[in-house]
């Protein structure tokens, strides 16, 4: 009798396996090759001149972007709970703004106490939305205290960790007030970061000749000091100091502490690059502290209508980004 030849895979399990079985085995075995790690491919599987991947890489992108910024300002709008379209209107502005290079700016709109029930909805879907809005314990005001507030609030609100500063400046402004951030960051960046007091000083010019008695400090529209000037006003022995003398114009008032308290030595005017809208309709014409828009402008005030808005926007070329469309027909 003739012995049976042996095949050299007889003792191969596979092929002594059921034939119905074997579409199954073959998609075991691809699965196990392909995906042995919970369903992620083998480096083998890679281009063979991709550098291994690292599960630390997104944080690490994002360690060297916050390195890279060497400046940051916190800057406070002081509005009123109702100012919802001017504060739509200036989410708008700074956000279509070029960003700034090696810096971050951010920008919040500072209320007191909230006391309607209109306001209480509609502030909580701003902050939903935008979570840009801080209210703080006063009563709405002007030149009441609404300044001290505010100064005071941050270092409490922002400090960081082992009192490690949260930002380099903390500035505040009006709601008729359009920062250029780019061009603040600029002018920032060189400057003291302790003690500083930057702004429009005034008086200027004629004004000068005017009252020579009049003490110099930065007008309200807009003015920045350095973090500790924030941290001294918000220690316990200064803010309780400076309540007692915390009524009367803000500005002046603000100027006046720090000279008492001797901080704020540091003091940089901006002269033409922060200033008044001049408004045709205006009274007074041409002075050192109302004049033509300019290129290379920090701020300009007194932008209390729509029109203003519009005007000022077009010439910093706000709308540069807007692209032709079957959409609009804009002129």
């Amino acid at each position: 009798m003739k012995s049976k030849l042996s095949s050299p895979f007889a003792e191969i399990p596979f092929l002594n396996t059921p034939i119905f079985l074997v579409p199954f085995l073959l998609l075991s075995l691809i699965y196990c090759l392909i995906f042995p790690n919970d369903l992620r491919l083998q480096s083998m599987l890679a281009p063979c001149n991709s550098a291994p991947a690292t599960s630390t890489s997104a944080h690490q992108l994002a360690e060297e972007a916050y390195t890279a910024v060497d400046l940051r300002v916190l800057l406070g709008v002081l509005t009123r709970p109702c100012s919802y379209e001017r504060r739509a209107l200036l989410r708008l502005a700074y956000k279509l703004q070029p960003p700034p290079t090696r810096a971050v700016i951010d920008v919040r709109f500072v209320l007191c106490n909230i006391t309607t029930e209109e306001d209480a909805t509609l502030v909580a879907l701003e902050i939903i939305a935008h979570d840009d809005i801080l209210v703080l314990n006063c009563t709405e005001n002007m030149n009441d205290g609404k300044t001290l507030e505010f100064f005071s609030a941050v270092p409490r609100l922002f400090g960081g960790a082992d009192d490690e500063p949260a930002y380099d400046y903390v500035g505040k402004a009006d709601d008729d007030t359009y920062y250029r951030l780019a061009a603040l960051a600029d002018t920032l960046r060189g400057k003291s970061r302790r003690d500083a007091y930057h702004g429009f000083l005034w008086p200027c010019g004629e004004e000068k000749e005017k009252d020579p008695a009049v003490e110099p400090f930065m007008v309200g529209w807009g003015y920045v000091v350095s973090w500790d000037v924030a941290a001294w006003i918000s220690s316990a022995a200064a803010e309780e100091e400076l309540r007692r003398d915390a009524k009367g114009p803000e500005d002046m008032t603000f100027a006046w502490w720090l000279r008492r308290a001797g901080r704020g030595k540091n003091v940089y005017g901006e002269g033409h690059r922060m200033y008044e809208y001049l408004d045709e309709a205006w009274m007074g014409g041409l002075s050192c502290y109302r004049h033509l828009l300019v290129p290379d402008t920090v701020a300009v005030h007194r932008l209390k209508e729509r029109i203003l808005w519009a005007r000022t926007l077009r010439f910093f070329n706000a709308t540069t980004g807007l692209k032709p469309s079957k959409m609009y027909h804009l002129n």
